[in-house]
């Protein structure tokens, strides 16, 4: 194994999530969102009657949570108990419109019943398309009463537990009393689920199975795209679960992915999304056959950074499931510029050390964001770490394709995929 591919590896073991620390932290995410869901149950029964239980998404959900398990993104999972035409908003590519004339039409004729009251406020009675923003501060104001009304629970069972609003997810953070060094956040994301649309182009080849088209939902995420006529009515189109299956058994993806993370966090780029490494990585399993993911670590993970420092020269990365939406039109061609010299500047000089015979590991760990007490930027000396066996980390991928998507001992908060 060359200098290059060992130091990766031991990069690797310092910033991956610890089979030691994650069991803690996902009893105290699994008792508060059970809590949480269950009081919801409580404040509105409409809710109560929609909820098909929880899905994990994210870093967490696809395994390449980086250094600590703290943070958890989580959709509300909602089907509606009528027909929704999902319409394709032609000027939004990956973004959709919500027709609800027939829930609309079963829910007036049966007046001031409680199902009544929250469609009369969330559809557009004129069109019958569902209101973005009035869907989002419906749920939002049933997650907040319930987290007010969980508070004296909380702390009496030794947390405390504080809540806001963002764009797309309910925010709740939790800190242990008992180990105040012990804090996580749960992004709590309200998705509606309807299945598969006519319209989505199938791609059935590769990785890509006709059954992953059944999985999509809606997000209440805007566009800024024109016309703003429509702009109230948008919902983004989502696929974590068949995202989490693509990224599946393939040797190196996932450590090259992780990497990348710890890098971007090192330079501070903090629009540069997991969301959208993520995608890059997806495009690839489409693209590379399997045994690429076996090639040596350094390997996939620089052509996986040359991959990334392209579509930002290019100002253009692509989301997986719609390819005519650009991710990268949310930032500035400032910041897309700012990133591309930095990727490209990054990725000359990791290209040089991957055959240097005496390449250092402090060299090579000054491209990432590593737990202070492994890396000494200051250090006078270069140090060579015990290397990093593969037990030490958690392996997400061992687990996943056992059978289920996670352990019911790890999470146990009713319904999940």
């Amino acid at each position: 194994m060359s200098p290059f591919n060992k130091h990766l590896h031991n990069i690797h073991g310092e910033i991956s999530v610890k089979k030691s620390d994650r069991q803690m932290y996902t009893e105290i995410f699994d008792e508060i969102v059970q809590t949480i869901v269950e009081k919801m149950h409580q404040v509105d029964g409409v809710f109560k009657s929609l909820n098909k239980g929880q899905e994990l998404f994210g870093s967490y959900s696809n395994g390449v949570r980086i250094r600590s398990p703290s943070e958890f993104d989580v959709y509300l999972v909602l089907k509606f108990p009528y027909p929704i035409d999902v319409l394709r908003d032609k000027s939004r590519p990956g973004f959709v419109h919500l027709h609800m004339s027939k829930a609309k039409e079963e829910a007036w004729s049966y007046c001031n019943t409680p199902l009544y009251n929250v469609l009369k406020n969330i559809v557009d009675y004129n069109n019958g398309l569902l209101r973005r923003t009035n869907f989002k501060n419906w749920m939002f104001d049933v997650i907040e009463t319930a987290v007010e009304r969980c508070r004296v629970r909380f702390r009496n069972n030794g947390y405390d537990v504080s809540s806001e609003r963002h764009a797309v997810a309910y925010n709740v953070y939790v800190r242990d009393l008992n180990n105040p060094d012990i804090k996580i956040s749960i992004d709590m994301v309200p998705a509606i689920e309807f299945g598969p649309c006519n319209w989505i182009q199938i791609r059935s080849y590769g990785v890509v199975k006709p059954s992953h088209f059944c999985n999509f939902m809606a997000v209440a995420k805007k566009s800024s795209y024109k016309p703003k006529n429509t702009f109230a009515h948008t919902f983004m189109m989502v696929n974590s679960r068949s995202e989490r299956d693509i990224l599946l058994n393939r040797q190196h993806l996932k450590p090259a992915l992780r990497l990348l993370k710890s890098l971007r966090d090192k330079y501070e780029m903090n629009r540069l999304k997991s969301f959208f490494i993520t995608n890059v990585f997806l495009w690839q399993v489409q693209i590379q056959p399997l045994d690429f993911w076996k090639k040596p670590l350094g390997d996939v993970f620089l052509y996986m950074l040359y991959k990334l420092r392209d579509g930002f020269e290019k100002g253009e990365l692509k989301y997986f499931w719609f390819e005519e939406f650009n991710l990268l039109d949310i930032l500035k061609p400032k910041e897309i510029r700012e990133y591309s010299k930095t990727l490209n500047q990054i990725y000359g000089t990791m290209r040089s050390y991957l055959h240097q015979p005496n390449l250092s590991y402090n060299r090579v760990a000054s491209y990432f964001d590593l737990p202070e007490s492994e890396y000494d930027s200051e250090s006078e000396y270069d140090s060579e770490p015990v290397y990093y066996d593969s037990d030490d980390y958690y392996d997400y991928d061992e687990e996943l394709s056992s059978g289920s998507d996670y352990d019911e001992d790890d999470f146990d908060f009713g319904t999940y995929y």
